[in-house]
């Protein structure tokens, strides 16, 4: 039930006037809770993974503990905000979205950088890019992100 006139998923009453959805200081808590569940849940996951099955394809280990990460630090993020789950939740994917392609950009900075300090002066092959992984990731961050945001709403 609603107090004092306030709807269930309306801001709260100093935030209303002004106009804001997004409580960035939530979702960069909810984004830093979410990447460190994702190194602790895939670390743990993968490590299991090559006790049991011997080191090799890891099977979605890693694709399965993003998408829980995800749910959880936008869980997170929208319960402490308050206001606009669905919102905090898809900034907090966005965020991870863009984690990730910092994080392949480091990658490959370093993969052309060591090749050009070895005085090499040939194109660097860094591999085929693949479209399909690239939306598919993007689509699980985004919804993830929707899922954890829809499951902070409070009764």
């Amino acid at each position: 039930m609603a107090s004092r006139g306030v709807q269930r998923g309306a801001p709260p009453p100093h935030l209303a006037n002004q106009g804001r959805t997004i409580s960035w200081r939530h979702c960069l808590i909810g984004l830093a809770v979410g990447e460190v569940v994702l190194l602790v849940i895939s670390n743990v996951a993968l490590g299991l993974a090559d006790l049991a099955l011997g080191s090799g394809p890891n099977g979605g280990i890693v694709g399965v503990s993003s998408l829980l990460s995800i749910i959880l630090g936008s869980f997170v993020a929208a319960r402490l905000a308050g206001h606009h789950g669905v919102f905090q939740g898809i900034v907090v994917g966005i965020g991870f979205i863009v984690v990730g392609a910092v994080y392949q950009f480091i990658q490959e900075a370093g993969i052309v950088h060591s090749a050009l300090a070895s005085g090499s002066h040939t194109l660097v092959d860094l591999g085929p890019m693949s479209m399909g992984n690239l939306i598919s990731g993007d689509f699980l961050a985004l919804f993830g992100g929707t899922i954890g945001g829809m499951f902070a709403r409070r009764p």
